[in-house]
């Protein structure tokens, strides 16, 4: 080791052991040419004597320097300037190759950002292998997930072995004043130990005690670290502040250290949780059957998933005599926490976008072969001559490779600036609900590591076969082939790239065009209701002020006329779920069959039909003689109707009595027999817009009232400019009351998108960018081309070719290498195209449409490159060029 630092560092002090090298040469030279002298030799003789016995002084040197330093690095370091003084010789190449590699390798680095966050690093908790979720499951072995009930969490605590620790979790919001203004923020309620699971430490003060999730403890909170700034002013103090939610006064017992706390999104328009409170559950909530809290938990040292999956079947046998006979065949699934952090959908879009970005990688370094192959036809007598003067094959391969190093390093360097550019801009605009709050997103050493490897495997890629090339001729060779131009293999390997960039540009191509064909299927899907001109807002009820269930329902009646009264609204629904947004699963049952439908259960008021304009298709609305003392009634959806047909031979539906759970305002319940008035249109519940529709059943918000509602409002004005007016509506009503997440169903029906657009409009970028290039490759080959083939042009002009005749050929030629390149490049298509499949939505990966607008595409911007060069052929003057070789 300790030579080996001793030779680096010789490295660095080369000058000072040169000079030192060349005192002890010429001494011994001097001490030589005195004991010849002494012989009787005269000066002249004794310096020839003195230099003949000292041998080889520039051997004696190279000997020296092998000894005392690292001669590779040396040379490298060598290459490396004469590598920088040739690209400053030639600033227009080395500015084109390192923008080119900059689009490449920073496209990759942003990509594998994403894709490692996302994908691949760990959680960054500790020991995230023992984080786990645990679910109900309607079938044993199944992986089709349900949450669970209060009974069953607090079972699964106290009978299970192989947990260290239990934690549920729930959605709550809730009201704070802040500054005088009523605000909405996002929350989570959870069990004691939640943190633990996570083996988080706060920031400021503790998170949770032993004993805080039980009934009679005080009322805490830990809040994130983005509340606490955004919030709270970031306030040094907070830990000794109360915080009012929805009236109830609560002490900040600790703040969260800033990161993936801070992102923490449940749903698609949710904002990030604010603040953390313990769970405590009620007697209502434990006797209750609904299933509403997911559970988490951390397992002990040394268990296995495997080992814990047995331990819970083992707990759930214990408790099957008091599970209801629906439940009897329902099992337990633990499996890993980061499981369903990332959808499949989305995990097949980043696959295929890194798929994409790697071709254009593959397009760059084309690009940059041709243009490396065009520079070494420059330099092609320079190493000539060196290799006549002794310069081996290896050695000049070496010194080209290095300067292909450089550049590609250049390039690399370029690159990863324009990643974090390219992450700065893209992070904001992924959708925060398909991107997991875990994901930490950045340019890291991991992906500095990437940018690295790919660096040197674009140096092969693009540099090793010029750098042969270049290297392999002889000096009569060359000067033979300067009068006619480069060699015939040189440009077949230029035609050839350009054919492979042509190739890979069409499979982009395709790819962007079914997605976006696919996204336009998607845009096309009916939603069953219309969504221009809405408006919707969450208004939470807080529990202090709104205890009973007929508090609520008096805030229903008070707000909707209220409401419309506002200048610019048309008509005014209250309802607890948005379309598209989800709605509550409850099973409905036939009196007199043991068959049961799992259906969607959202409950609207009369308003909801006609301001969503969805149709009455049999029966009636619900109306204002729906109340809760009145007979309890339900509306179904088309679908529905079709399974109670389909399942029961219910072939009219309306005056049928069924049975469905009716949860209770806080907890609870009954199942109530109610019967069905109306038959209205289908409308989708879920955001995917690619899942069939469900059936749904429709309640009286009245007769079955909940604090959480939402107000849906139809303007004939600019939705944004009713706002102002909504509010001090509801102001005027109750001035505790938040209005929060606003926004219009326009931008609802948008957020079904998420997952989709996105990949479509990377992939038509990426696309744009090979289809950049490889017009730019076809363009530098047909240009070289000319300028090699300018005397063979003025010649035969000379002899009566028209200059349309030129351009024609040159234009020929062209299409020629299209040509090529669109045959391999469809073939290729009908197979990558199968990747995307999944991702496609009524439109088949072999569509003819998107192939033809692919090889259009392709030849209109292919033959627009070649129209220059084949113009500038056409212009040439024979005069001047026979003039020229005189």
């Amino acid at each position: 080791m300790r030579a080996l630092l001793r030779r680096l560092a010789a490295l660095v002090r080369r000058d000072r052991h040169e000079r030192e090298l060349d005192g002890e040469i010429a001494a011994h030279l001097e001490l030589a040419e005195r004991d010849a002298i002494a012989s009787g030799l005269s000066p002249a003789e004794a310096r020839r004597a003195a230099m003949r016995l000292f041998g080889s002084i520039e051997g004696m040197k190279e000997q020296h320097r092998d000894r005392r330093s690292v001669r590779w690095l040396e040379t490298l370091t060598k290459d490396v300037r004469y590598g920088l003084a040739a690209l400053a010789r030639d600033p227009v190449f080395a500015a084109i190759v390192v923008g080119v590699l900059a689009l490449g390798i920073g496209a990759n680095a942003a990509m594998f950002s994403l894709m490692d966050a996302v994908l691949f690093k760990p959680l960054p908790f500790p020991s995230p292998d023992r984080i786990v979720r645990v679910w109900e499951t309607t079938a044993p072995g199944s992986t089709a997930t349900n949450a669970t009930t209060a009974a069953n969490f607090l079972e699964w605590r106290r009978r299970s072995r192989t947990f260290e620790c239990f934690s549920a979790e729930a959605l709550v919001n809730a009201t704070v004043d802040i500054a005088g203004e009523p605000t909405r923020l996002a929350g989570r309620v959870v069990s004691a130990r939640h943190f633990d699971v996570f083996g988080v430490t706060p920031l400021l003060g503790r998170t949770f005690a032993p004993g805080e999730d039980e009934p009679g403890a005080a009322r805490v909170i830990v809040l994130s670290h983005a509340a606490w700034l955004m919030r709270f002013g970031g306030d040094p103090n907070i830990l000794s502040r109360d915080v009012v939610l929805d009236g109830e006064p609560h002490r900040v017992v600790g703040v969260l250290a800033s990161g993936n706390f801070d992102r923490d999104v449940a749903r698609p328009g949710d904002a990030p949780a604010a603040f953390w409170k313990p769970l405590v559950f009620t007697q209502a909530q434990i006797d209750s059957g609904s299933h509403w809290i997911e559970v988490i938990g951390r397992l002990r040292p040394g268990v296995t998933i495997d080992r814990a999956q047995e331990d819970m079947l083992a707990v759930r046998a214990s408790l099957a005599a008091v599970y209801p006979t629906f439940k009897k065949d329902w099992g337990v699934l633990v499996e890993p926490f980061d499981t369903r952090l990332v959808s499949d959908s989305f995990r097949q879009s980043i696959y295929v976008a890194f798929g994409a970005v790697v071709l254009v990688l593959l397009v760059a370094c084309a690009n940059v072969a041709n243009l490396l192959l065009s520079k070494g036809v420059t330099r092609a007598k320079e190493m000539a001559v060196r290799s006549a003067l002794g310069a081996s094959r290896a050695r000049l391969v070496s010194q080209l490779l290095t300067e292909s190093l450089v550049l590609c390093a250049m390039g690399g360097a370029a690159g990863l600036l324009l990643a974090g550019w390219l992450l700065a801009v893209a992070i904001p605009l992924l959708p925060p609900v398909v991107v997991p709050s875990t994901a930490d997103i950045r340019l890291d050493l991991r992906v500095f590591a990437f940018a690295a490897a790919v660096v040197f495997a674009v140096v092969l890629l693009a540099g090793l076969v010029p750098s042969i090339r270049t290297a392999s001729g002889n000096l009569a060779a060359v000067m033979n082939q300067s009068a006619r131009g480069s060699s015939a293999a040189s440009g077949m390997i230029r035609r050839a790239i350009v054919i492979g960039e042509v190739a890979v540009s069409i499979v982009l191509i395709c790819g962007a065009v079914l997605l976006f064909k696919s996204l336009l299927a998607l845009q096309r899907v009916d939603v069953g209701v219309r969504t221009d001109r809405v408006v919707a807002m969450s208004i939470d009820l807080p529990r202090a002020a709104y205890r009973v269930p007929e508090s609520a329902v008096q805030f229903y009646e008070a707000i909707v006329p209220r409401v419309r009264a506002v200048p610019g609204v048309d008509r005014v629904a209250l309802s607890q779920d948005l379309p598209l947004e989800g709605a509550g699963g409850e099973y409905l049952d036939v009196p007199g069959r043991t068959d049961r439908i799992l259906v969607r259960f959202k409950r609207i008021d009369p308003g909801y039909l006609s301001t969503l304009e969805i149709p009455v298709i049999a029966g009636r609305n619900f109306s204002a003689d729906d109340t809760p003392e009145s007979p309890r009634v339900v509306l179904i959806n088309q679908e529905l109707a079709r399974n109670l047909r389909d399942r029961f031979g219910v072939t009219d539906p309306i005056g049928q009595t069924i049975v469905i759970a009716a949860p209770g305002f806080d907890a609870g319940g009954v199942r109530p027999n109610v019967q069905i008035v109306g038959v209205i249109g289908n409308e989708r519940t879920r955001r995917d817009l690619r899942r069939a529709i469900e059936p749904v059943a429709y309640v009286v918000l009245s007769q079955v009232p909940r604090r959480e509602i939402r107000l849906i409002v139809r303007t004939n004005l600019d939705p944004a400019s009713i706002v102002p007016g909504i509010r001090a509506a509801v102001r005027r009503i109750d001035d505790r009351l938040a209005v929060a997440d606003v926004r219009t169903m326009a931008d609802v029906k948008q957020v079904s998108l998420a997952g989709t657009a996105e990949p479509a409009w990377l992939i038509t970028a990426f696309a744009a960018v090979a289809l950049l290039l490889a017009a730019l490759g076809l363009y530098g080959v047909l240009s070289h081309a000319v300028t090699e083939q300018r005397r063979e042009i003025g010649i035969r002009m000379a002899l009566g070719a028209r200059a349309a005749d030129v351009l024609a050929h040159v234009m020929r030629n062209a299409a020629a290498l299209i040509a090529v390149g669109l045959a391999a490049g469809l073939a290729a298509a009908a197979v990558a195209t199968r990747v995307t499949a999944s991702l496609l939505f009524h439109v088949s990966s072999w569509d003819p449409v998107a192939f033809a607008a692919a090889a259009g595409t392709m030849i209109v911007v292919g033959l627009a490159a070649a129209l220059v060069p084949a113009t500038r052929a056409a212009r040439v003057d024979p005069t001047e060029v026979l003039r020229a070789d005189g």
